[in-house]
């Protein structure tokens, strides 16, 4: 997760940082600028996976999304459900 306004290596600087070294997995973007604007648009096209709004709605999508990932992950460490992304 990044944020556009990090103090040291913005958030667009950070991601393209992240796919420049071969990082495929997921990055999730926050940002309080609003939708149309030129700094979102270039964070946008940094190479999120998902960009998402500094507000309750968009606070909340990141949160179920960790759920969702949390859930994922209890479901594959259990016995016969596959291979478990964590060493054993």
């Amino acid at each position: 997760m990044v944020c556009e306004q990090m103090p040291v290596l913005t958030g667009e600087k950070a991601t393209r940082a992240l796919r420049a070294g071969g990082f495929g997995g997921l990055i999730i973007g926050m940002t309080g600028d609003p939708k149309g604007c030129s700094e979102r648009d270039e964070f946008e096209a940094s190479g999120l996976s998902i960009c998402v709004d500094k507000d309750m709605p968009g606070i909340q999508r990141v949160a179920q999304m960790f759920r969702s990932f949390a859930l994922n992950e209890e479901l594959d460490e259990k016995p016969g459900a596959g291979s478990s992304s964590l060493p054993p």
